[in-house]
Parts: C-alpha cells; structure tokens; sequence
C-alpha cells in the first residue's frame, strides 16, 4: 500500500470522527436550552432532599447519610452543567492552549477541590469559630469571589505577556541567525552550535521560526498558568454548597454537612473532567485534520490564540468584577 493511500485514508477516518464530533455538538446545541432547564429542576428537588436528608441524619445516620451522600453527588453533576465562569475558564484554556490530556483533567480536579475547601473553610471560620452571623458569611463569599475574578484577569495579562514575549523572541532569533544555509548538519552538531556559551540566539529557538526543545522559561511560565487557572476557577465558593453547610450547622450536623459538601465536588469535578476531555478531543482532532492536509501551522498561531485567550479572561474578570459591584450597591435597598 502506497504512502499516498495511507494517509488518504486517514484523512477519510479524521472526516468520519469530525463529522460525527460535530453532529453531537450540534445536536447538544440545540437540545441545551430544554436539558439546562430539567438540570435546574432537578437542583430544586435535590436541594429540598438535601435539608430533609440532613435533618434525618441525626435520628437514622446510616440510611439517611448514605441517601445524602448520593443525592450531594447528583447535585454536583447537575449543578456543573449549568453556566459558570471556571467552566469557560477551563474550555477557553484547553482549546487555546496545548496541554495534554491528564493535565486537562489534573487542573480540573484540583480548581473542583479547592472550591470545595474554600467553602467549608469560609462557613467554618465565620460560624463556627469567630461566631460570626450569616451577614458576615454572606459578605465573606463575596469578598472570596472578587479574589477569584482578580486571579482571572491576571491569568488573561499573564497569557498576554508570555505570548508576547515568545513573539519577541522568536523575532529576535530571526535576526541573530544568517538565513543562508551552508551544509547540513547533524543534529547534535546543530545543538552544539546553538548551546555555545558565547551563542546570543536562545537555547529553545534557531533562525527557523520553530521550537525543537522545551526551554525551562516556558516549563514555569507554563506552571505558573496552571497554577492561576486553579486559583481563578477554584477561590470562588460555590453557593449551593455554603447552603447545605450552613443549613447543617443549623440543626446541629456539621459534619454530616462537610461530607455532603466534599461528596458534591467529587460529582462537579467529573462533570468539568468530562467538559475538558471533550474540548481537548476536539482540539486534537483539529490539529490532526490540518497535518493530514498538509498544512503546517505558523507559531505566530498560537501566539494569536494565547493573546485571545488572555483578553477572553481579562473581559470576564473584569466584567464579574463589576457584576459583583452592582450586586453589592443593590443590596440595601433590597432589604
């Protein structure tokens, strides 16, 4: 079989699964609306299961505690469906941006947990050991979502300014290098050269406008975006989980409450793992469609999908920010 042949072929399989990939988009686009609203009523109903359950914790540990358990996992599930900023946080992050797939899924797993430790933490120092009021918790789950939304927009200027500066330098190594090519050379020959000590031209980039190694800059500018991306999706407690703790501290079953709490972040991380999977898949199927056509894309490319993702996150930062600040100049003269 010819080389021409095999990948004919392999382009005929990458048009079947995209054309597949894109029907069930298409279709989840259109039915979302109807299933958006049935996950809604569905979050009203376990809600009021979830104060029931927990009221009958007390009297019947086992059965109500093991119905608890599973009704705070449903409620995690449903309620990740719904719209959010750390979901189009974490889809803008994984297209935009070439990660692999288990740190697509570690980064979502890690913003689920710190969500939930943020909330127990806030409703356990304001109740519990300053002996706060629900005012002063109200104001705390503000102040920790403003938190959130400013790690946001620094993600999006961090974005920026990496992008930026890669651009610089690869500019810059145009420069530095003569375009005119001599010999070839082996490949560690060609590495040697770059890696001389007196060499001005960056040990990641030669004259040709492509990266062959990893450098140590990007590993922990790299990091550095993880790390934001948890800070920003996770800072921000989740309110449904602050009502069942507070409503746990109530009728006196706080513990039962935090089990509850952690049980619902397990069920939101896998919806947001499932989320990141499918972004990621469809990511990759595009980049493997582009190379099996022929087409080598520019690294000009990704800049431009790191700086729109970055003015992305500074937009919604900025805009949750002021959405916040409305909420607390309307809330007097709700009372």
């Amino acid at each position: 079989m010819s080389i021409k042949s095999v990948h004919f072929q392999k382009l005929i399989i990458a048009v079947i699964l995209l054309s597949i990939i894109t029907y069930i988009t298409w279709q989840l686009y259109v039915h979302w609306g109807t299933w958006l609203q049935l996950s809604i009523t569905w979050q009203k109903q376990l809600n009021q299961g979830l104060s029931y359950l927990l009221q009958e914790t007390s009297s019947r540990p086992f059965y109500a505690g093991t119905l608890l358990v599973a009704a705070s996992f449903a409620y995690g599930f449903l309620h990740a469906l719904g719209p959010g900023h750390g979901k189009l946080i974490i889809t803008t992050y994984i297209a935009t941006q070439a990660t692999h797939l288990k740190q697509s899924v570690f980064i979502s797993l890690l913003a689920s947990l710190l969500q939930g430790v943020v909330a127990i933490t806030l409703v356990s120092l304001v109740l519990i050991l300053f002996q706060l009021s629900t005012k002063h918790l109200n104001q705390a789950s503000l102040y920790a979502e403003q938190v959130s939304y400013l790690f946001v927009i620094l993600l999006g200027s961090f974005l920026c300014f990496t992008a930026l500066r890669h651009s610089w330098l690869i500019s810059r190594s145009k420069q530095l290098t003569a375009p005119v090519i001599k010999r070839i050379q082996p490949l560690n020959q060609q590495v040697k050269l770059i890696a001389k000590p007196n060499s001005q031209i960056p040990q990641s980039l030669c004259g040709c406008g492509h990266q062959h190694v990893v450098s140590s800059v990007q590993i922990e500018s790299s990091l550095k975006s993880k790390l934001l991306i948890i800070l920003s999706m996770g800072a921000r407690p989740c309110s449904g989980a602050i009502l069942v703790l507070l409503f746990s501290y109530v009728v006196d079953v706080y513990l039962w409450g935090i089990i509850a709490a952690l049980v619902m972040f397990v069920g939101t991380a896998l919806t947001i793992c499932l989320i990141a999977i499918f972004v990621h898949v469809m990511r990759d199927n595009a980049i493997r469609l582009s190379h099996l056509k022929g087409k080598t894309l520019s690294p000009y490319w990704g800049i431009t999908l790191k700086i729109f993702a970055g003015i992305i996150f500074i937009l919604i930062g900025v805009l949750m920010l002021q959405s916040v600040g409305l909420e607390q100049s309307a809330s007097p003269l709700l009372r």
